[in-house]
């Protein structure tokens, strides 16, 4: 009746769950948890039930095909370094070195 998941964990190793590491699991899990509300929300309103079921099972599958394309292309942490590098500034210009100099005080 139930369906036991195998979670490879090694020493200092991300955890993994059916190819998604790290964060992208919980994205995963927060996109059908989203889902199901909307469901409950539009099924609520009045909204007819299949195209309810059509558009969340689609918003789903986007959600979760979306967590597996950034967890294979960034891996663990690297969107979260990609978009702290955007954040960052490119360059840093001073019209005298005495900021620098007061760096090593």
């Amino acid at each position: 009746m139930y369906t036991v998941f195998k979670v490879h964990r090694r020493v200092n190793a991300p955890v993994e769950l059916k190819g998604l590491k790290g964060q992208h699991i919980l994205y995963a899990g927060a996109t059908v948890v989203g889902s199901m509300i909307l469901f409950a929300i539009l099924y609520i309103a009045g909204v007819n039930s299949y195209l309810c079921l059509l558009l969340c099972f689609g918003i789903g599958t986007m959600g979760i095909g979306g967590a597996y394309h950034l967890s294979q292309r960034y891996g663990v942490n690297g969107w979260r370094k990609r978009r702290r590098a955007r954040a960052s500034p490119k360059a840093m210009r001073s019209g005298s070195r005495l900021v620098y100099l007061q760096l090593k005080k």
